[in-house]
């Protein structure tokens, strides 16, 4: 089991997950491995089993190698409007922020729900 603390900002998303200050999250093993290092997580590993070659005196620059081979595959998610409806105000404006917004400017959820739909189609171009 692995988790990780946002520790530096307000929110992050990364891979599906909307992490908030100084909440602890339970993650996947590739979100850890690409998330280890950040100097905005905590990232910590439980449960570790002492057999594990795997995981024994792995090098620090295997997680540089996985981290990139991973990068690549997050492509920006394309939401609809009924998604983003669905979300809540912390993971809409975790959107704007990694679509280079700053989601004080926006007052309402309309504001920010048009900002990212606009945006988000600019980036995928």
């Amino acid at each position: 089991m692995y988790t990780a603390v946002l520790i530096k900002g307000k929110t992050y998303s990364v891979m599906g997950h909307v992490f908030l200050l100084n909440q602890e999250k339970e993650i996947e093993k590739k979100v850890f491995q690409y998330l280890n290092g950040n100097e905005f997580f905590d990232c910590k590993q439980l449960d570790v089993p002492a057999d594990d070659p795997k995981t024994d005196g792995q090098p620090k620059e295997d997680d540089k190698s996985v981290k990139e081979e991973e990068e690549p595959q997050q492509e920006q998610k394309i939401y609809t409007e009924s998604e983003l409806k669905g979300m809540n105000k912390t993971e809409q404006e975790a959107i704007v922020i990694d679509l280079g917004g700053d989601p004080s400017e926006f007052k309402n959820e309309s504001e920010r729900i048009s900002y990212i739909l606009e945006h988000q189609e600019k980036a995928g171009e």
